[in-house]
């Protein structure tokens, strides 16, 4: 009986030329994120650990919403960081990309016109004042880009002379960096029962579900109604306590 109403539908489908509905699939920032490649310096491509990744999509909500899809690139570019400049400071994304929208991307385009690229389009992150946060994410010509590979290789060949390495103060590591969110987020609860941006997003689900299970996560004022209870996760690099109503 199913099959016959189904066959009927289709049948009248096809005679009226109704076209069903096409599934409305949900673009996420991390479809976005992933859609766009970024570039140091040197043009060498640079890789974002899962962990990263999630730092990244966590600090999306710290920028202003406004600014469109140039969010993803500014959250991109403060997670990799850097102590002058940027360690990002290329980019590129398909021209015909149905995720990315380019319209919102660039904070300037200066006098750009087509260049014929068909492919992809290229942005550059360009300092515009002395503190490692003031730069503007400049659209380039693909051959502006490509001549910049060029000149990469000219340097390379050009070197004759072997220079001693100067010493640089070592950077912090990523895992201890996260390791300080961490611990400043698990502060940040004693003051409220909130989880703040220090948090991944996966710390924020394990949190959120704390919260649904009727646990505490700030110490209450009486504790006498509650239960201390300490909590381990794979999440979490230490454990943490929080409070269980007493039935």
């Amino acid at each position: 009986m199913k099959k016959r109403i189904q066959e009927e539908r289709e049948r009248i489908i096809s005679l009226l030329g109704i076209n069903e509905q096409e599934e409305v699939i949900e673009i996420t920032p991390l479809d976005k994120f992933k859609k766009i490649k970024f570039y140091d310096a040197k043009l060498k491509p640079i890789e974002f650990t899962a962990d990263e990744e999630d730092l990244v999509l966590s600090r999306i909500s710290d920028i202003d919403g406004s600014r469109g899809d140039n969010t993803i690139v500014r959250a991109a570019v403060s997670v990799k960081g850097g102590k002058k400049e940027p360690i990002i400071k290329f980019g590129s994304f398909a021209t015909d990309s149905e995720v990315i929208n380019k319209d919102t991307i660039f904070d300037d385009e200066g006098d750009f016109t087509s260049d014929g690229d068909e492919i992809r389009d290229y942005f550059e992150i360009v300092m515009s004042g002395p503190d490692i946060d003031d730069y503007k994410v400049t659209r380039v010509k693909v051959d502006e880009f490509k001549g910049k590979e060029d000149e990469e290789e000219v340097e390379k060949e050009d070197e004759t002379s072997v220079e001693e390495p100067v010493q640089q103060e070592p950077e912090q590591p990523f895992e201890e960096e996260m390791k300080l969110k961490e611990k400043k987020g698990l502060a940040s609860l004693l003051d409220g029962n909130e989880p703040s941006n220090d948090f991944t997003i996966r710390q924020k689900k394990v949190l959120e579900k704390l919260k649904g299970d009727g646990y505490l996560l700030n110490r209450p004022e009486n504790e006498e109604g509650y239960t201390r209870k300490k909590v381990t996760s794979k999440e979490f690099t230490e454990s943490f306590n929080v409070w269980e109503p007493k039935k």
